[in-house]
């Protein structure tokens, strides 16, 4: 499968998004990119969510969906350290805290 990825144009940012494997047939990836918090400036091309809140750059890579920078465990899910997206732990994760 071929997925249409973007990275963040901002200087020394290693943030990638890349389009999720569950995006409707006929949705544009723009669109996906648009609600993951990424925006287009003219100027300075695609900013990830850390850089544009002023939270970034991503400086290490991880697992979070929305940027790609890395997480730390929480109560609450898995929090980016840049853009500071929360991806809740599975129902069946055997370190869940509950």
């Amino acid at each position: 499968m071929i997925r249409d990825a973007a990275t963040c144009d901002r200087a020394n940012c290693l943030a990638i998004f890349l389009e999720p494997a569950t995006l409707p047939d006929g949705q544009p990836f723009e669109t996906a990119l648009a609600a993951a918090g990424w925006q287009l400036d003219d100027a300075a091309g695609h900013v990830c969510p850390g850089c544009s809140r002023g939270t970034g750059p991503v400086l290490e890579r991880g697992e979070c969906p929305r940027c790609c920078g890395s997480t730390v465990d929480r109560r609450d899910g898995a929090a980016c350290h840049y853009c500071k997206h929360v991806t809740p732990h599975p129902a069946d994760d055997y370190d869940n805290f509950d």
